[in-house]
């Protein structure tokens, strides 16, 4: 079901085609020789990267004269990616981001950070939100107010490692919004994970199960609560068709959290939240970003109908 989109991100969406046409589009149009140069020498970069991985086998072949030891090999050629196209390629797409996100972000009122640090990423753990990780890397978080509402929203890809495997617990968005009143209690909007997962997700939560009455959103979610009335209250007919929607656009799964003052929300991407596209395609084509915008705006979309509802009665 799509909706209406509010009027504030209505207006951010004009606000992005005005800053972009007018700021951002001309220094990527100044920058737009570097792309060039990067990918017109793609093709001698592998040639060369093949030519030492062959040598490195050969190598080793006659100095062992055993065939498996030219697997031994692959390392050399890993690194030659990395220095010729790996490394330089990435240079350049944080200095692009930065380019892109900073101007943009300031006209939007909003701050940007390349590198953040994901402080808070273990308060999305223990609201089950993510589950429990032990390496992560942070990229690309954009902050600050909107709506009346603090916020921040960063790129995070979390993992499970130990000795025999590593495994990815989440790639996605992480949401945080500061509501300007706490709620009452606590409230957790989970997937749904079957007979078995839902009986054990209700285990030493100390939550109550919230029954609603929306079939669409009884078959994605499960809610638990502290606070039965004021979950219900939460989750009006129109928030939970914002969320399903939101799913629905992003191709995600979400999981939201309604905690002391704060909304936070996990969004679970197949894709870095803030990937500009490939240098193929010139910088300044506008298609790199107008899908990263339209993200945010179904984001702010949900809290947004949130705020409509409660603004005069949480």
């Amino acid at each position: 079901m799509d909706l209406p989109s509010p009027t504030h991100t209505r207006s951010l969406l004009e606000r992005f085609e005005a800053v972009f046409d007018e700021e951002i589009a001309p220094r990527l149009q100044a920058r737009d020789h570097e792309r060039v140069a990067l990918t017109r020498n793609k093709g001698r970069n592998w040639a060369v990267i093949i030519a030492a991985s062959a040598a490195a086998a050969f190598i080793m072949f006659f100095l062992t004269r055993d065939v498996d030891s030219v697997f031994m090999a692959l390392p050399v050629g890993a690194g030659v990616y990395w220095l010729l196209i790996a490394r330089p390629t990435k240079r350049l797409t944080d200095s692009i981001k930065q380019e892109i996100f900073i101007p943009l972000c300031d006209a939007l009122g909003f701050t940007y950070h390349l590198r953040p640090d994901g402080s808070n990423a273990r308060y999305f753990t223990e609201l089950r939100l993510v589950g429990g990780f032990n390496r992560s890397r942070f990229e690309d978080e954009v902050s600050g107010r909107y709506d009346d509402l603090d916020f921040s929203l960063v790129d995070a890809h979390l993992k499970d490692v130990d000795k025999d495997n590593s495994r990815t617990v989440f790639h996605g968005l992480l949401a945080a919004f500061e509501m300007t009143k706490s709620f009452r209690g606590r409230t957790l909007v989970l997937r749904d994970g079957g007979m078995l997962g839902n009986f054990l997700g209700g285990i030493g939560n100390k939550l109550e199960r919230v029954r609603l009455e929306d079939p669409r959103f009884e078959r994605a979610y499960e809610v638990y609560s502290s606070d039965q009335v004021e979950a219900r209250y939460l989750l009006t007919p129109a928030f939970m068709d914002r969320l399903l929607d939101l799913e629905r656009q992003l191709n995600s799964k979400v999981r939201l959290a309604f905690d002391r003052n704060s909304l936070l929300m996990s969004i679970e991407l197949n894709r870095d939240a803030f990937n500009i596209g490939k240098l193929e395609t010139p910088l300044s084509d506008k298609r790199r970003l107008l899908g990263i915008v339209k993200d945010l705006t179904m984001i702010f979309d949900v809290v947004e109908t949130l705020r409509l509802n409660a603004e005069t009665k949480l």
